[in-house]
């Protein structure tokens, strides 16, 4: 549905669009208006598909999805779905997700917009609670905090093109951010980010590690701790210390995925270039 269910992201493997999200979504920016990700069609086959055994909350966002295609199928063209923080257990903030639920030649699809929700789980259910009543529905009731991750809420509306104003009704606290969609900000934000990552792609030449410090260095930082995109969070790959020279020659020092990095024996940091930047 959207990049819940990319939590790790690999250029060898991942499209574009997927990468570019990623960091848009785990961005470390302040404005959170340009951490606003635009989802593509998520056909309702790829339910059965996807690899739904990502963290322990991946059942719950499995049976959220299938909620929202049954929303749509209700008549419901407009969804709100609430993904809470967990105290940051897992998650470190929460996702506030617009989805648009459409029918296709052969079968539903969704398609969304998803941007960070800096709310705690109780903030969370009252927003939930505050939207069924007004005209929301959920397909089983949301009767305490730990059903809003699996209970998207849909409204009929009209004409779908007046979703933003329909949004500024019903939660008018998040006013700058629909502003900024409704001038068509976040789709510009978006395709800047895709034209970065098309070009770090092409100068990292495969190399995971090297792509994200180009990224970075092109003023795109990403969130390693977040839910989604740091490629140095792999839960299959090495972990260790990752030493590289900053822009203005002093040494940088992280905890990151060592994949196609070299060891040194002397230190035992990893590195990346023809020497080891400490031993050198």
């Amino acid at each position: 549905m959207n990049l819940e269910n990319k939590k790790f992201y690999n250029i060898n493997q991942n499209s574009l669009d997927e990468i570019a999200g990623a960091f848009l979504e785990e961005g470390t920016t302040l404005d959170l208006r340009k951490r606003i990700n635009i989802s593509d069609l998520y056909p309702e086959s790829n339910i059965e598909k996807d690899n739904w055994e990502y963290n322990e909350y991946s059942e719950e966002e499995k049976e959220a999805t299938v909620n929202v295609f049954a929303l749509g199928k209700k008549g419901y063209n407009l969804i709100v779905w609430i993904s809470p923080d967990d105290g940051g257990k897992i998650y470190q903030e929460g996702r506030l997700n617009i989805e648009f639920p459409v029918f296709g030649k052969n079968e539903w699809a969704l398609y969304g917009k998803h941007m960070p929700l800096l709310y705690d789980e109780n903030e969370s259910f009252k927003l939930a609670k505050r939207l069924l009543e007004n005209n929301g529905k959920s397909i089983d009731s949301i009767s305490n905090k730990e059903r809003v991750r699996q209970q998207p809420i849909g409204f009929r509306i009209e004409e779908i093109d007046d979703w933003i104003q329909e949004c500024k009704k019903l939660m008018p606290e998040f006013m700058d951010i629909w502003d900024f969609m409704e001038n068509g900000e976040d789709v510009e934000n978006k395709i800047k980010m895709k034209k970065d990552v098309q070009l770090a792609m092409e100068e990292a030449d495969g190399d995971n590690y090297l792509f994200e410090n180009i990224m970075a260095r092109m003023g795109n930082e990403i969130n390693a701790e977040g839910g989604h995109g740091s490629s140095w969070n792999s839960g299959n790959s090495e972990m260790g210390i990752i030493v590289s020279v900053g822009a203005n020659g002093e040494l940088v020092y992280m905890l990151g995925n060592t994949d196609n990095l070299k060891h040194c024996e002397k230190c035992d940091c990893y590195y990346s270039g023809d020497k080891c930047p400490l031993c050198k």
